[in-house]
């Protein structure tokens, strides 16, 4: 098994030098940060003894953490995490953090104590100082560090919308989310696959964000569509989002499609039930569900990993023409 000295020798720098990017602590330039990282995955080296003990003191329980256990998309998420994790001998713990960091550092001690064997999380706070890349933690559309991630393909996504609300003839659209100070999100990619397809077809629109988590999202919706009463095609962030801006345009005696185009994102359950039903881009939930269970079990052995981005497909309803 390789040792630190291994990795610092590798990357010809000092073994001190290389505790420190392992441990995230103290300055090191990108230049040698990236030098030890790269020895790190060629040796396949687990950085410390904290690590070896997740292998071999592996409890079977794994805590997932969300901001929002109400959200659908997260929902339906957990239920395939939490399939997935029974069929390999594992039980879900459910932490509905509600973007409070302190129970997020709650459950991240509870893995430094081997309470509990791997994290899978969602998380809007700023919490690299508290994690190390040797900890078994997969997280949902974040870049945190060097710990891995699972998402769909995002930016393809938002040039998709844009591509379907131009062949349905709209003329002046617009992108409704959100952003985040704390954490660098894929889920904003959404946005840039959106606003460079609408550049590259020189059509006119209009972005409308708030940062995440939004406290009023009905408030923010309203604004919205008082606000902006010219549009013809709007894509949404998420399905929860467009479902909402739906009901309040048809209140508003605004027409669905015929006067204004709505797409979602995430191809949530609970939109094949409602009237009209969302046309949407659909995350392939199942599969990345099951895809960080897979990620998970395989840094809790110690394996090194890399991000797995999965395809998205639009889903026709009768929120677009």
């Amino acid at each position: 098994m390789a040792t630190i000295k291994d990795v610092a020798k590798l990357a010809g720098v000092g073994i001190g030098t290389a505790s420190r990017v392992i441990n995230k602590s103290g300055y090191i330039s990108e230049e040698t940060k990236k030098k030890v990282l790269e020895a790190i995955e060629k040796l396949g080296y687990i950085p410390n003894e904290t690590a070896r003990a997740f292998v071999t003191q592996d409890n079977k329980i794994v805590a997932l953490f969300l901001p929002s256990i109400h959200h659908a998309f997260f929902s339906e998420l957990a239920y395939y995490i939490e399939d997935e994790l029974d069929k390999k001998g594992y039980q879900m713990m459910l932490c509905n953090s509600s973007g409070q960091i302190e129970k997020e550092l709650q459950y991240i001690r509870m893995l430094k104590q081997n309470k509990v064997s791997g994290i899978i999380g969602i998380s809007y706070n700023q919490i690299q100082n508290e994690i190390t890349y040797s900890m078994p933690i997969v997280f949902v559309d974040r870049h945190i560090g060097e710990i891995p991630f699972v998402s769909s393909d995002n930016y393809g996504g938002g040039k998709m919308a844009l591509q379907v609300l131009k062949e349905t003839g709209c003329q002046h659209v617009a992108y409704i989310g959100t952003y985040s100070k704390t954490v660098v999100t894929e889920v904003e990619k959404r946005k840039q696959g959106f606003e460079d397809a609408a550049k590259q077809y020189g059509i006119n629109h209009t972005i409308y964000i708030e940062e995440d988590p939004i406290k009023d999202q009905t408030a923010f919706l309203n604004k919205f569509l008082t606000k902006f009463k010219d549009l013809d095609g709007i894509f949404v962030e998420n399905d929860n989002m467009a479902l909402e801006l739906v009901q309040m345009a048809l209140e508003k005696n605004i027409k669905i499609p015929e006067e204004l185009s709505i797409i979602g994102f995430d191809g949530i359950q609970t939109g094949k039930v409602l009237r009209p039903k969302l046309s949407t881009i659909r995350q392939p939930v199942e599969r990345m569900g099951r895809s960080l269970v897979e990620l998970l079990m395989k840094r809790i052995n110690g394996v090194l990993v890399t991000p797995a981005i999965h395809p998205v497909e639009f889903l026709k309803g009768e929120t677009t023409r």
